[in-house]
């Protein structure tokens, strides 16, 4: 007979571990509580966790019973700040692309077990795909895979370009069934505005970036249709943070060699100010110096080169003056057509939104152009978008003329009010360089677009479904088609890149989304520099013994650690994976992807004589060339020594260069104190250089002037 104390024992445990479960749900439910109900999505901390739940220590941020297409991550932020956190499609308010068509229950639903159900049945197909996944027919029906296939749709994306279907809504162009339907009717009525697909809505609507299955673009055969076309203006758009990576060297083989081009740097928003005056000439300078290693100066015919950032505006409406300057004929009307073209992630897609608010566009096409999908995601164009350029006659030119006179007073009067908040409050939003993008003649489209043409294209139209005459105004209409277009061709990945190697999670972390602040730390012989777990800085050896400064400019997220360099290869092994380190994130599944750390030997020069001068100017701080780790960032080395090598690693060992002279090469004077105890400089807030020569100027023209004053009282 078994001993009542037993069962008492028993029975006591499980008490105790209800009531301990009861606890942590009541706990539970609070929290979620107090989540904001905007957005209601998982809470930031879960974030740091492994994702993967292969492991046995770590648990997936994402819930199992939620399909892998639709992890992605929230947007959120002001103008120059974006953040991210972990979400589902499942978190975003119910509508016609969230909601699914219809619902499946599988076995593991059923409130008991069926005996006669076949061994490894399932509700799958063939193809692997769920039925959730499958287009409907007519009758509300599953069609079948064969049926299903020819589903596709010549009308694309307004926002992406893909091609509209209704297979697989893991990539993109998805569209449920009912909306493909009414987009066909659409297309059989005579077209229209076009829709956006389920990741362009969920990107622009809800600022949800899903982590989608997208193909890799034939960059080549895309492009290669431009080595017949010799008059067309090419806008190369590279990435001023990743020079020469954004580069894409096979360009002169792909659309011909040649060509007029404008090359255009983006994302100067991002730079700090320098402790030096001078610093825009200086990065224009250092763009125009890698085009040249590049070997594009020989090959195009390179008309200017403009600092913009899409973003922010800056640079725009002198890049859009540049372009009617240079690309308008005697006629007073542009030469050919305008394709953006360059590398992905460099912010092509940002600009061509940027030039479809301005005067380059025309003012009748400026609602009916649906604006370029736009995410940290690398690839997000795949087809070509376009708009209308407006034609540059001689008064259009002067009203655009006009106002930028009247604004530029206005413009210089905001620098001088965000360059005083800046000294006030220290908030380095105000360090960002921004401009107005305006439309000249948005307000004058009746003066411009004569109504008589209007009427008489109204005449030939067919009668809409709500009986009135006419149908919306779209670019396939007469007044737009034999004019000139800008064109946003897809972006390709660079030999030198490393983000086709990175998950989105990843990207988050490495991609910078603000300013840049650059962060500076004291090196000797036999440590090591690591940037997150993607890069690393071995210090391998120097003449004299002189101190090394190597300042950093990178994203945020990405954690610096400076330690011996025969503990790094231990510290690498027990922390690469966690998301402590900004990248890579994931468990060893994942890191098997990446391949090893690869590197090469990195020496840094100067002569005697510069040495010399730089020691009499007391200038031991002024950069002497940056380590450049691609799609990361860089590193600057400032040293009053000859002669330092260096180490550099990256995945693959391919993005590894050397930039002489530095991009920043006076930032390093921007550090603050040194922390006790670290070899790290406290990061100090971002500020406007001082232009000596100019106070030295208004210092002498007021002494002239008291002289002067006193020579008139003399007389």
């Amino acid at each position: 007979r078994a001993n009542p104390a037993q069962f008492a024992s028993v029975f006591d445990r499980r008490r105790e571990e209800e009531e301990k479960l009861s606890r942590l749900r009541e706990k539970k439910e609070e929290k979620t509580k107090k989540e904001e109900e905007a957005f209601p999505f998982r809470a930031d901390e879960k974030i740091e966790e492994s994702g993967e739940s292969s492991s046995p220590s770590s648990s997936s941020f994402i819930d199992s019973s939620i399909p892998v297409s639709d992890q992605g991550f929230f947007i959120s932020g002001n103008l120059y700040v974006d953040e991210y956190s972990a979400a589902t499609i499942s978190d975003l308010p119910e509508d016609e692309m969230t909601v699914a068509s219809r619902e499946v229950f599988g076995c593991e639903d059923a409130v008991e077990t069926i005996d006669f159900q076949l061994p490894g049945q399932d509700l799958k197909d063939a193809s692997g795909r769920s039925s959730s996944s499958s287009p409907l027919d007519e009758d509300g029906g599953i069609m079948g895979d064969e049926e299903a296939m020819d589903i596709r749709s010549e009308r694309k994306c307004g926002g992406c370009g893909a091609n509209y279907h209704c297979i697989d809504d893991a990539l993109p162009g998805y569209l449920p069934p009912i909306l493909f339907a009414r987009e066909e009717k659409k297309a059989e009525r005579g077209g229209g505005e076009a829709s956006l697909c389920k990741r362009c809505h969920l990107i622009k609507n809800h600022h949800f970036l899903p982590n989608v299955n997208v193909c890799p673009v034939d960059y080549a055969t895309m492009l290669s249709k431009l080595r017949g076309r010799q008059e067309v203006l090419i806008l190369l758009v590279v990435d001023i943070l990743d020079l020469p990576g954004s580069i894409h060297r096979a360009l002169p083989e792909i659309i011909g060699k040649g060509k007029p081009m404008i090359v255009i740097a983006n994302k100067v928003d991002l730079l700090p100010p320098d402790a030096r005056c001078g610093y825009l000439k200086r990065f224009k300078q250092t763009v125009e110096r890698e085009i040249a290693s590049a070997g594009f100066a020989d090959s195009f015919n390179i008309l200017h080169t403009a600092l913009v950032s899409a973003k922010t505006g800056y640079g725009i409406e002198d890049l859009i003056t540049e372009i009617h300057m240079k690309w308008t004929n005697v006629r007073s009307s542009m030469r050919d057509d305008i394709f953006l073209v360059g590398c992905t992630n460099a912010g092509k897609s940002t600009l061509f939104n940027s030039l479809l608010q301005s005067d380059l566009c025309k003012v009748r096409a400026v609602d009916l152009v649906e604006r370029a999908t736009t995410s940290v995601w690398p690839g997000t164009t795949l087809s070509l978008l376009k708009f209308p350029v407006m034609r540059p006659s001689a008064y259009k030119l002067e009203l655009r003329k006009r106002r930028l006179i009247s604004h530029k007073a206005w413009v210089q009067k905001e620098a001088y009010a965000r360059k005083k908040a800046l000294q006030t409050t220290g908030d380095s939003n105000m360090a960002v360089l921004v401009e107005p993008v305006l439309n000249t003649y948005k307000e004058r489209e009746d003066e411009l677009q004569p109504v008589a043409v209007a009427s008489l294209l109204d005449a030939t139209r067919e009668e809409r479904d709500d009986g009135r005459r006419g149908r919306p105004w779209s670019l396939e209409d007469p007044v737009f088609a034999k004019g000139v277009w800008c064109y946003d061709t897809p972006g390709t990945v660079d030999e030198e890149q490393i983000l086709d190697q990175l998950s989105l999670r990843e990207l988050v972390n490495v991609v910078p989304n603000r300013l840049l602040r650059p962060r500076t730390v004291i090196l000797s012989p036999g440590r090591s520099l690591l940037i997150g777990g993607l890069a690393r800085l071995d210090f391998l050896q120097m003449e004299k013994k002189r101190p090394v400064w190597v300042t950093v400019f990178t994203n945020d997220a990405l954690p610096l650690n400076v330690m011996e360099t025969e503990r790094t290869d231990e510290f690498m092994e027990r922390n690469r994976g966690r998301a402590v380190l900004g990248a890579p994130i994931g468990d060893a599944a994942r890191l098997s992807l990446l391949p090893p750390m690869e590197g090469r030997v990195i020496e840094v020069e100067q002569s005697e004589e510069m040495r010399r001068q730089r020691k009499e100017k007391d200038e031991s701080l002024v950069g002497l060339a940056d380590i450049v780790f691609s799609s990361i960032g860089w590193a600057m080395v400032s040293t009053h020594a000859r002669k330092v090598s260096f180490s550099a690693s990256l995945p693959g060992g391919r993005g590894l260069s050397v930039r002489d002279p530095p991009l920043l090469p006076y930032a390093a004077l921007l550090r603050g104190a040194r922390i006790p105890g670290s070899d790290f400089y406290k990061v100090n807030a971002p500020e406007f250089p001082v232009n000596l020569r100019r106070m030295e100027a208004e210092k002498n023209r007021r002494k002239f002037g008291v002289k002067r004053k006193e020579r008139n009282r003399d007389e």
